[in-house]
C-alpha cells in the first residue's frame, strides 16, 4: 500500500469511527455530517469524498469490522482446525470486534432491520466480505474428506452466511454474564450444523428434490397434452389459475378411466 492510499485509508477510518462515536453519544438523526467531519478533524467537503451521506458510514463500519477480522483470522494458522473450530473463530473474531461499539450496534441493527433507509438493500454486502473465508473454510474440510463435495457451493456459503448474521442478532439480546448463553448457542448449533454437513444430507436433500421433480415433470408428460396445455396457458398469459383450471379436469378425468 502506498502512501497516498495509507493516508486515505486512514481518514476513511477516522471517519467511521467519528460517526459512530457521535452517533452513539447523541443518536443518528441529531448527528450531521459537518459534525462528523470536524469530529474527525477533516475539512466540511472533505467527509463527501468518501461517504455520501450517514447510512454509508453506518454501512463502512460493517465493512470495516469485517475486514479487520478477516485480517486477524489470516494471522492464525488453522490449517489443523476442523470446520466447527474454524467457524467458531471467525464468530469470536467477528463478535470480538464489535464488542467496544456494541450499543451503536445494538441501534444500528434495529435500524437496518426496520428497513427504514436504503440500507437494507445493501446489507448483503456486508455479507459479502466474509464469502471468501468461508469458502476456504469449505474447501480444506472437502480436501481433507471431513464434509463430501457439495453440489451447490453457493447457496451453502449463503446458509453458512445467514447464519453468522443470526448469531450477531442473538448476541445482540444476550444479557447474561459474558454472553455464555451466545456461546452455548454457538457451541450446539454449530455441532449440529457440521455434523448434518458431514453427514451429507444436503445433497441428499437436493438429490430427492431433483428426483419429485422428474418424477412430477415425467408425469405430466405421461399426461398426453396436460403438459400442453399448461405450457400454453402460460404464453397466452390466463394466470396459474386459469392453466390449473384447464389441466385439472382432463387429470381427473383420466384418474375415473
Amino acid at each position: 500500500m502506498n502512501i497516498s492510499k495509507q493516508k486515505k485509508a486512514e481518514t476513511r477510518e477516522k471517519l467511521v469511527q467519528a460517526a459512530i462515536d457521535l452517533f452513539t453519544e447523541q443518536g443518528f438523526e441529531k448527528t450531521t455530517m459537518k459534525a462528523i467531519a470536524r469530529r474527525a478533524e477533516v475539512g466540511d467537503a472533505t467527509i463527501y469524498k468518501y461517504f455520501s451521506s450517514k447510512d454509508k458510514l453506518v454501512l463502512a463500519f460493517y465493512q470495516l469490522r469485517a475486514a479487520q477480522t478477516i485480517q486477524k483470522l489470516a494471522e492464525i494458522d488453522t490449517q489443523d482446525y476442523d470446520l466447527h473450530e474454524q467457524l467458531q473463530l471467525l464468530i469470536d473474531l467477528y463478535l470480538e470486534s464489535l464488542l467496544p461499539d456494541r450499543e451503536f450496534v445494538v441501534g444500528s441493527a434495529k435500524k437496518i432491520l426496520a428497513a427504514q433507509s436504503f440500507m437494507i438493500s445493501e446489507t448483503p454486502t456486508i455479507r459479502q466480505e466474509f464469502n471468501g473465508v468461508i469458502n476456504q473454510f469449505l474447501d480444506q474440510a472437502e480436501g481433507c474428506d471431513e464434509i463430501p463435495y457439495f453440489h451447490y457451493r453457493s447457496m451453502m456459503v449463503g446458509i453458512i452466511n445467514e447464519y453468522l448474521m443470526g448469531v450477531l442478532l442473538y448476541w445482540l439480546k444476550d444479557n447474561s454474564d459474558e454472553f455464555s448463553d451466545t456461546t452455548q448457542m454457538v457451541d450446539l448449533s454449530l455441532t449440529l450444523g457440521v455434523q448434518l454437513l458431514r453427514s451429507g444430507i444436503p445433497n441428499k436433500i437436493n438429490d430427492l428434490m431433483s428426483f419429485f421433480i422428474k418424477r412430477h415433470l415425467f408425469n405430466l408428460v405421461g399426461s398426453g397434452g396436460g403438459i400442453m396445455e399448461i405450457l400454453k396457458g402460460v404464453m397466452t398469459n390466463k394466470g396459474a389459475s386459469g392453466m390449473f383450471d384447464q389441466w385439472q379436469p382432463e387429470n381427473k378425468k383420466s384418474e375415473a378411466e
